[in-house]
Order: C-alpha cells, then sequence, then structure tokens
C-alpha cells in the first residue's frame, strides 16, 4: 500500500514537471518571435503568374506560398462571400527561428447595407523577403 503512494506521488511529480518544463519553452518560443517587413500588393503589382493561381483558386478558400528569385509571395483567399464591400486585414507577419507565421482576419461589409450586390472572392497577397523557412498561416 505504502509503495502505491510513493509511485503515485512519484508519477505526479513527473506529470507536473513534464508541465512546467512544456510550459515554459512555449513562452521562450513565443518571445524570439518578432515582425517582418512586408507588402500587401495592389492588382497592378501582382506577378502574371500568382495572378494565374489566384484565378484559379479564388472560389474556394486557400492558403499558398510561391517563390520567385528572393522574394516570398504569401497568398491568402476566403473564398466566395455572398457580397461585396469585403475587406482582409493582416494582423501580422512575423517569424522564430524556425517558422514565417501569417495572420489575416476577413472583414465584413461595414454597416447593414454596406455590402455591394452579387458575389465577390476576396484574397490577400502579401510579398516578403524569401527566409527559406516552414510558413505557418495562424
Amino acid at each position: 500500500m505504502r509503495m502505491n503512494r510513493s509511485m503515485v506521488l512519484l508519477l505526479l511529480i513527473v506529470v507536473l514537471a513534464g508541465s512546467i518544463w512544456g510550459c515554459g519553452r512555449m513562452r521562450q518560443k513565443k518571445e524570439k518571435e518578432h515582425g517582418v517587413e512586408y507588402t500587401v500588393l495592389g492588382e497592378d503589382q501582382i506577378p502574371d503568374e500568382i495572378r494565374k493561381v489566384v484565378d484559379v483558386k479564388k472560389q474556394e478558400e486557400f492558403q499558398m506560398t510561391y517563390q520567385e528569385e528572393d522574394m516570398l509571395y504569401l497568398l491568402q483567399g476566403y473564398g466566395i462571400q455572398s457580397s461585396g464591400g469585403y475587406s482582409i486585414r493582416v494582423e501580422k507577419v512575423s517569424e522564430n527561428d524556425t517558422e514565417l507565421h501569417v495572420k489575416t482576419k476577413l472583414i465584413g461589409p461595414k454597416g447593414k447595407d454596406g455590402g455591394t450586390e452579387g458575389i465577390s472572392c476576396p484574397y490577400l497577397v502579401i510579398k516578403v523577403e524569401n527566409r527559406h523557412k516552414k510558413v505557418v498561416f495562424d
């Protein structure tokens, strides 16, 4: 009986120590993350090759990257929306030692009658210097 209590106590200590160590590592990783300079491209700035890909994919949600020389293009599409008037806000473009993180948010039409008639397929193309890291869309 005494041995069972000792085993349970030992197991509990190991689990707690692992949890504390894991949380500490996550916090440490967050601290190393920093912002990255980027440019949101207008329609006339998007390379033709990327425009062709977007035209094929824009009716569905998509997240993809395209590399051209030393530049990396981050593409995010939100698929078919029931009206116009949508915009996309870049919430962050940041990196840590191994990953490039991208977070965007779809913003709906303003007000009750803010949307225009017809459907739309909002998408965004972000241009960054190629960092040769895994890209994560948050």
